[in-house]
């Protein structure tokens, strides 16, 4: 059977369904590495797709803009914080499944008021997606493959990874991680690591496939079934900040256009060469 890894989706509904398209996918062949929400602009829906795949036999892990968004719902994140790093787009994803027009940064940010009474509504009225959302595992091994949302302690190992590491560690772990298993990981744009928003093969057996597709990147899927496949859809347009908003920012989404590319496959006994 394949596996096919997605990560940081961060909204990106439109990308998910044309990815999902075109690897053809089952859904127990799925693994999902955390951040369905934030920066992109349809988070709701995005977590409404992966919890109904979940349900049919795909793996989902908590990301670190999940677990924002879920200490935003419990009063434990700073809503200006939080809107600076995307999640004003998530608040009025939700808001649009209810015919609710959006809210804007500055009434969300500084009436609390109106704050407490979207999050209880969003509380109220998506029960099921907040709990699928707070039961998400942090790892996924799978083999000789181990699945993760940033990456796991790399003096540690993977029992002694904190949740905060598994959430938010970065370079230490991609370039001190010495084990034996293939780490699979999203969170840091490949971008970073090798100039492309191509899937980033470590010397060190760490495997990097956010493509930063809500910020002008793309979104990559890992497959693995004997070899090695990337397949990708991508947006052609920079995402916009959380605080433009109206007709322009709808003019601009509706600029972004979809390409893909197959890179040719790349056997399992290579998978330690970038």
């Amino acid at each position: 059977m394949r596996l096919i890894a997605i990560s940081d989706i961060h909204g990106c509904n439109a990308q998910l369904q044309r990815l999902l398209e075109k690897v053809k996918a089952q859904p127990e062949e799925l693994l999902f590495l955390g951040d369905y929400v934030d920066s992109g602009p349809d988070s709701a829906k995005v977590l409404q797709r992966i919890a109904a795949l979940e349900r049919q036999g795909a793996a989902a892990l908590l990301g670190n803009h999940d677990a924002l968004f879920l200490d935003w719902l419990k009063g434990l994140e700073d809503i200006r914080y939080y809107c600076d790093v995307g999640g004003l787009n998530t608040i009025n994803s939700f808001l649009s499944l209810l015919d609710i027009p959006p809210v804007d940064a500055f009434t969300i940010c500084y009436n609390s008021r109106k704050e407490a009474e979207i999050r209880t509504l969003i509380q109220r009225e998506f029960a099921a997606e907040i709990q699928f959302l707070a039961t998400r595992p942090l790892y996924e091994k799978r083999d000789q493959f181990l699945f993760v949302h940033a990456g796991i302690d790399p003096e540690k190992g993977l029992l002694h990874t904190s949740k905060e590491q598994f959430l938010n560690i970065r370079e230490s772990f991609i370039h001190r991680y010495q084990g034996e298993e293939f780490v699979v990981f999203g969170h840091t744009r490949t971008r970073r690591l090798h100039d492309t928003d191509h899937i980033y093969y470590g010397s060190n057996r760490v495997i990097g496939i956010d493509g930063g597709c809500a910020y002008g990147g793309q979104l990559n899927a890992l497959i693995i079934h004997d070899e090695c496949d990337e397949l990708y859809v991508r947006r052609d347009e920079k995402w916009h900040t959380w605080h433009e908003q109206g007709a322009d920012h709808e003019r601009i989404i509706g600029r972004w256009r979809m390409n893909e590319v197959h890179v040719p496959s790349t056997s399992s006994k290579s998978l330690q060469v970038p």
